[in-house]
């Protein structure tokens, strides 16, 4: 590394794989600069790339990127390479400005896959379009049927794309260099779903989440967020990875060229970028969250082909209702086919937790509602695993259904499914420092819950099947304005007076197990 700052004029040759910091830099005639893979180049004023010149930066199948960090103006294009580094489906941003989409995925170096009907493997989110159609695919001539094809023009600084290479290799962005904040407007303009899919637009790294700097992306946006889904979500390639405020252990750093997804709270917020945040890594950079003392649970459920997994954690001062911030609630595009997730103790909305925090100081008061989709006549397996747990402290796994009870950490629960499985209502988690049977939880009300799911549909979960119950539902005023008796099933849904008005009610629940009471909001 050059320990000093200089004025760079370069002609006619190339400099690789290094770190430097320039007070001005001129890259001139069939010049060319090379930074590699964890390296950076810093300039401290302008620069300027000759029209036959250019400056390349790169990353690795190692996960190290390059990184380009100027204070002043970039007049001309550079080239950033991104390696993709298997076939799988990644979320990209593009680090550079006016990227032509039909250039790139004509480019065959880049290796985009394409289907036979000719639509490219490059999408944006269009969050407008219905469920299972919002991702939008680049199409040369797309065919009017199809809601999700456009022919796509330029990439969006800023906006993240879903992308699929038929090959390992690089992705090359070639283009405009942003200099100053980045701001995607509008995440969402009209409709009710709430997703939207953003990535870094700088040559640079972001930090993601880092408790050592004053803020970081995750903070700086912390407004913009649904209060339920409050954090950055990272594809992998197989599953979700979220950073929110659990992400405590140490910097999460974004790479050029990394998008994720973002739940919004309402239509018309935007999401910034910060240009003063951009910094560089000189190593590899991951987004798995770092090893820690946090005790955590993660149930896993495996259907012959895929598995999916769930995690509780558990810390000081979290509570069983919605902790802003630390609960992470699950993407979803429609109801997925095969998913395993986990509902609020209490207060529950009806909302798919992939992450949920809980009290650290009674595990044996806890159930956990698992929410559990899956085909008919499909075989399950249940297990979990555990980290920094008081000693002897089991993991059992509750089927209402079958009226069993097992530790799922000593082996697996199997099940095959005779009908198909939509949510909660069959399946509960319970830590307990003893041996439990199904007699002890015979008469245990801590399962119950209930939620509005609609203005006028009340659901209650937990309850045995036929079991005779009655609910009396009290306004804010304790006036009775509505009592309804019925057969209990493991999840049941109770049609409300359409007379109810917005506010809210007190909802009584008499059943074999007791009495519960819960509050409930109508909207």
């Amino acid at each position: 590394m050059i320990n000093k700052i200089i004025s760079t004029i370069l002609f006619g040759f190339s400099l690789c794989s290094f770190s430097l910091f320039s007070q001005e830099l001129y890259i001139g005639s069939n010049a060319i600069v090379s930074v590699g893979p964890g390296y950076y180049l810093y300039v401290d004023d302008n620069v300027t790339i000759d029209a036959s010149g250019d400056l390349i930066a790169q990353s690795d199948a190692s996960n190290n990127s390059a990184s380009l960090l100027v204070s002043g103006s970039v007049t001309g294009n550079i080239t950033y390479k991104k390696y993709i580094k298997d076939t799988l489906w990644h979320l990209v941003s593009p680090p550079v400005t006016g990227q032509s989409i039909p250039v790139f995925v004509a480019e065959a170096a880049n290796g985009v896959s394409v289907n036979p009907d000719g639509r490219f493997a490059v999408a944006y989110y269009k969050n407008t379009n219905n469920a299972g159609y919002r991702w939008t695919y680049h199409h040369p001539s797309p065919s009017p049927l199809e809601v999700n094809q456009e022919t796509l023009s330029n990439f969006v600084n800023g906006q993240g794309y879903s992308t699929n290479r038929s090959s390992v290799g690089e992705f090359t962005f070639k283009g405009g260099v942003a200099t100053a904040n980045v701001v995607v407007v509008g995440l969402t303009t009209s409709g009710n779903h709430y997703w939207s899919s953003v990535g870094n637009p700088f040559p640079a790294y972001l930090p993601a989440k880092d408790n050592a700097a004053i803020t970081d992306v995750y903070r700086q946006n912390a407004t913009v967020f649904a209060s339920s889904h409050r954090g950055l979500y990272f594809w992998d390639g197989s599953t979700w990875q979220v950073i929110n405020s659990t992400s405590t252990s140490a910097a999460h750093q974004i790479a050029p060229g990394q998008a994720f997804m973002v739940k919004a709270k309402d239509n018309n917020q935007d999401f910034t970028f910060t240009k003063s945040l951009t910094t560089y890594q000189a190593g590899t950079s991951t987004f798995s969250r770092n090893a820690n003392t946090t005790p955590n649970i993660v149930v896993s459920l495996f259907n012959g082909t895929q598995t999916k997994t769930t995690e509780i954690k558990y810390l000081d001062n979290a509570t069983t209702g919605l902790d802003v911030g630390f609960d992470a609630g699950a993407y979803q595009d429609g109801q997925p086919e095969f998913s395993l997730n986990t509902h609020l103790i209490t207060d529950s909305t009806g909302i798919d937790f992939m992450l949920q925090c809980l009290p650290n100081n009674n595990y044996e008061d806890l159930v956990v509602p698992l929410s559990v989709r899956a085909n008919a006549n499909i075989q399950l397996s249940f297990t979990a695993a555990s980290s920094n747990l008081p000693q002897g402290l089991y993991i059992y796994l509750e089927d209402k259904e079958n009226n069993t009870l097992e530790d799922i950490t000593s082996s697996p629960y199997q099940v095959t499914t005779t009908q198909q499985l939509n949510g909660i209502g069959r399946f509960y988690m319970y830590t307990s420092s003893s041996v439990l049977s199904t007699e002890d939880l015979a008469s245990s009300v801590s399962s119950i819950n209930m939620y509005t799911i609609d203005h006028h549909t009340l659901r209650i979960t937990g309850l045995e099947n036929q079991d005779t119950s009655t609910i009396v539902v009290y306004d804010i005023l304790g006036k009775q304005v509505f009592t309804h008796d019925f057969k209990a099933n493991n999840v049941k849904d109770i049609a409300l007076p359409i007379s109810l008005r917005t506010g809210i009610y007190l909802v009584n629940l008499s059943s074999m197990k007791g009495v519960v009471s819960k509050k409930i909001i109508i909207n």
